[in-house]
């Protein structure tokens, strides 16, 4: 077995030998040999027959190297990832490792000598009760809980004919007969049909109608009359073909009049215990004054993603403050890492090492956090993070079945599949930083807190084009 020797050059750098025997090598060496010779045949030589000196002469030097060299990489990889030590970066061969010449004629032991980066020891300072962040909580204003409570009343309310002008909130009931010109078109399509005026595209006809009231005349292109619908929608919903009548081709003209039947708007329901239960669950409220406390709470608690971000934020920054003097890093071997490793980049990175050097502190506050915590990510977190995020794409809601296909995908794809992990434990390193620690709570407006939240991303978004800049010019030189 290979011998590994860890020499400890001070506190955060160590040089690393890997000393590789005969005995390790020889065994793989002919075994390797032998497979070439009975694989296939050489010219000159029958199938099996080929001599193993003449195969070492053409293959030993190469195979040799493979084999002492995936050796060695394996007692590197195993190195890195135990949890004796947590290092930075990547072992890279020391500045004077002198060139290896791989003899398949020597018994010679082969060394090799790698720099290694060590990460600091250190108890992470202000993650406790006594360190007190600021917690933004939107207040929410009363106006806007009366109007969410009228809109959920509306919801639950019963449609009741209105006869005073038509408003955004109204259904304008339709008789339509197609047009040829200006006259209704003999044996043309009738239809009957209900929009919602705030569904109407925007533009005369809307206003028209709005002007309108039962019994009046409007003219409009019934294809453009919703918003965002299509050819196929308005034909089946508003004109009412049939099936048949879709498949068999059925066209009519783009122009109708529309006689107003009649308009109705949604009444308001009563606050019953009925009401009360349809919209908060049964038994949760019982009272008017709960439910504006409970519709408040929901208003905020619905901004309170920005918040966290804020917080996520300021967090980062100030254990970064707090524990950079106690987080002393092996600046000159990750920098020397950075040019084996990075080349083109390396000196953009470099130039902004005092960045780099905080998002490396960052990484190792979050994973000692992690353990800490005793965080684990499961399989049906990782899945719904992939649901949580498919489900964004379509503004929050989709079919199921829909969704599927695409989060398979995901899950199947290890880079994507490492990306959702990785968010699962962010989340969840978050919220229990944020349950250890003392929170200022600070009553903000949603426009405020949208303001500060908006200025932030904008400061982060120019800060990664300035880097991203920088990296692109390196590489360009």
């Amino acid at each position: 077995m290979p011998k590994v020797v860890r020499e400890d050059i001070d506190a955060l750098n160590s040089v690393i030998t890997v000393t590789i025997e005969k005995e390790d090598y020889e065994p793989d060496f002919k075994k390797e040999l032998n497979k070439l010779k009975d694989r296939g045949a050489i010219k000159g030589f029958r199938k099996g027959k080929t001599p193993i000196p003449f195969l070492k002469k053409m293959y030993g030097k190469s195979l040799l190297t493979e084999i002492v060299t995936d050796k060695l990489y394996k007692e590197l990889n195993e190195l890195v990832n135990s949890r004796e030590l947590t290092y930075m970066g990547q072992p890279i061969p020391v500045q004077d490792q002198k060139p290896v010449n791989f003899d398949y004629n020597s018994e010679q032991p082969y060394s090799f000598q790698f720099e290694l980066g060590k990460a600091p020891e250190f108890d992470i300072k202000g993650v406790d009760k006594n360190t007190m962040y600021d917690y933004y909580k939107v207040e929410v204003p009363d106006e806007k809980v009366e109007q969410q409570l009228t809109t959920a009343r509306k919801q639950l309310g019963d449609q009741v004919e209105t006869t005073g002008p038509i408003a955004e909130d109204d259904m304008v009931y339709f008789n339509a007969v197609e047009l040829d010109g200006d006259a209704p078109k003999a044996d043309g399509w009738k239809t009957t049909f209900s929009v919602l005026v705030n569904r109407l595209a925007a533009g005369a006809t809307k206003d028209e109608i709005k002007s309108k009231q039962k019994g009046d005349k409007v003219r409009f292109n019934v294809f453009e009359l919703e918003e965002g619908t299509s050819r196929e929608f308005v034909k089946k919903y508003l004109l009412n073909f049939t099936q048949a009548d879709i498949d068999e081709g059925t066209e009519t003209n783009d122009w109708y009049e529309g006689t107003i039947e009649k308009v109705t708007n949604r009444g308001l329901a009563e606050l019953t215990q009925e009401f009360y239960d349809k919209v908060f669950g049964p038994g949760e409220i019982t009272n008017l004054e709960d439910a504006k406390a409970r519709i408040a709470l929901s208003l905020g608690n619905s901004q309170q993603g920005q918040a966290d971000s804020l917080l996520y934020r300021e967090l980062r920054n100030r254990l970064i403050d707090l524990n950079r003097d106690i987080m002393p890093l092996p600046n000159d071997f990750i920098k020397r890492w950075l040019r084996v490793s990075q080349e083109k980049k390396a000196e953009a990175l470099i130039n902004d090492y005092d960045n780099f050097a905080d998002d490396m502190r960052w990484t190792l506050i979050k994973s000692k956090l992690s353990n800490e915590y005793g965080i684990e990510v499961t399989e049906e977190e990782i899945t719904q993070m992939a649901y949580n995020k498919v489900a964004g794409y379509f503004g929050g809601y989709a079919d199921p079945k829909y969704l599927e296909p695409i989060v398979k995908r995901m899950l199947e794809d290890p880079e994507s599949l490492n990306g959702l992990a990785g968010d699962v434990q962010a989340d969840k390193l978050f919220y229990k930083m944020k349950e250890n620690i003392g929170l200022k709570e600070i009553s903000i407006s949603e426009e405020d807190l949208k303001a500060k939240y908006d200025a932030v991303i904008e400061e982060e978004e120019a800060k990664s084009k300035l880097k991203q800049g920088a990296l692109a010019a390196d590489e360009e030189e």
